[in-house]
């Protein structure tokens, strides 16, 4: 029998329900495997870099006195989460590894944090992130290295790391994650574990520091004075960046995007909601699968690329139609395409190396968006999902250098810089497209691997 700590939130939530277990023995079992495996900055795999072990054996036992009254607070009533560091949470530190915050304590919950804990979640604490939440791996200053549970040596990736190395380890049930440029997908793919990115829209970042909190939870009124003062207009803000669900299955990131893909309350309250369509195909026999699993530019491991085609031939073996040829973009298209992610990611600040772009580049780059937009709705008319990796190799090991200075290598392949690492995740997230990751298998040395799904515009749950 699968141990509860490994078993999935919506199997876990069930249980409680069903009072096969209680809130109280999930979460202590769930802090004893922190207590016993996660390390600390020196040693092991450094996920939970906060811990709130007091508050969550509290509310564990408040869910399950609830309980016993026939009161359920949600379809989460007692599961054990934990949540990426830059969420605001109340109480706790909220730095996003970004310097000048090391001693933010927010005040308020970010409003997808407070969705999860409305959902009867119980928040055990947080995971590691890089500075900024700027990093393929998850190591800064305050709260020292994650490390990769399948290999120590080598990364769990990022910005996500600590909350995919959290699931990996049976940590957590469940997490929350964000995504610009990989943040959920890449450490979902080098832990094994399944992360999403949800269409843009439906994953809000009100809450992700160094942006304050939603109004509705943080008012004006109280920014006053604040470090963190700062944040976007929640109904006409468009970039890249999206917050999305981790679990160790798909069923729970479905679970998860009913809870949190709800309209933004300012939008809400003034009376625009919406409700994601349906999957495109329920059958495999019907499923329409556009395979795109290598690139000349970016030549994809070789370990990996026969996962990669273990699992399309599965696919193909039970019914699946699989155009292995089919592509968005020309070549010279799909040059172009980066280069407009790369524009977009820039303009993100110092942070990614760039600077605020001028009205007329804004304007310039919502135009060729509206365009990849375009091309990629005429080719998902053709199929249902794109089967993609997520980057070209699987987890790599610790680097120390500044992001330009890192060299990539793989099994069979040449060496890479950087811009390889962001090719794949650029090319679905300047579309805001959704996009799924979910294992395939490991490599000869015990890496695990994932592969990118990525649907049409809004079909989150294709």
């Amino acid at each position: 029998m699968v141990p509860w700590c490994f078993r999935a939130a919506f199997e876990q939530a069930r249980g409680i329900r069903d009072r096969e277990v209680t809130s109280v023995a999930l979460v202590e079992d769930h802090l004893t495997r922190i207590e016993r495996l996660d390390g600390n900055r020196k040693t092991g795999v450094n996920a939970v870099i906060i811990r709130d072990f007091s508050s969550a054996r509290a509310r564990a036992k408040a869910a399950d006195e609830a309980l016993a009254k026939g009161d359920i607070w949600g379809p989460l009533h007692g599961v054990p989460i934990t949540v990426k560091e830059a969420f605001m949470t109340t109480g706790l530190l909220s730095t996003g590894a970004w310097p000048g915050l090391e001693s933010y304590v927010a005040d308020s919950n970010a409003l997808q944090v407070q969705r999860l804990l409305d959902a009867g979640a119980v928040l055990l604490g947080k995971t590691n992130i890089p500075p900024f939440c700027a990093d393929w791996q998850s190591a800064n200053p305050q709260y020292g290295r994650s490390r990769n549970p399948w290999n120590l040596a080598r990364t769990p990736g990022g910005s996500s790391g600590g909350s995919a190395a959290s699931l990996a380890c049976g940590f957590a049930a469940l997490e929350l994650g964000s995504d610009i440029a990989g943040s959920i997908r890449i450490p979902a793919h080098f832990c094994g574990v399944c992360g999403h990115k949800p269409s843009y829209g439906l994953g809000h970042l009100h809450g992700s520091v160094p942006l304050a909190n939603h109004r509705s939870l943080q008012p004006a009124s109280q920014l006053k004075g604040k470090l963190v003062h700062a944040r976007e207009d929640p109904s006409f803000h468009h970039g890249l960046a999206v917050s999305g669900p981790m679990a160790r299955c798909c069923e729970d990131l479905e679970l998860a995007m009913h809870l949190l893909a709800r309209p933004e309350p300012v939008m809400a309250k003034a009376g625009w909601s919406f409700q994601l369509p349906p999957p495109k195909c329920m059958d495999v026999s019907k499923l329409r699968v556009a395979a795109w699993l290598d690139n000349e530019a970016f030549r994809t491991d070789r370990d990996y690329l026969a996962l990669l085609e273990g699992a399309v031939s599965t696919l193909e073996a039970a019914g699946a139609s699989v155009d292995r040829s089919a592509r968005p973009f020309t070549d010279e298209q799909l040059h172009k395409v980066y280069r407009v992610f790369v524009e977009i990611l820039s303009s993100a600040g110092e942070a990614f190396g760039g600077a605020a772009p001028t009205l007329a580049d804004h304007f310039k780059n919502a135009i060729k968006r509206n365009f990849i937009k375009e091309t990629y709705a005429d080719f998902f008319e053709r199929f249902d999902v794109l089967m993609c990796p997520v980057v070209p190799i699987p987890a790599f090991p610790h680097m120390d250098e500044p992001i330009p200075q890192r060299t990539f290598t793989g099994t069979g392949i040449s060496d890479f810089k950087a811009a390889g690492m962001s090719f794949w995740p650029g090319i679905v997230i300047v579309a805001d497209l959704p996009s799924t990751v979910v294992p395939v298998g490991r490599t000869p040395e015990g890496l695990p691997c994932g592969v990118q799904l990525v649907g049409p515009n809004f079909y989150d749950l294709t």
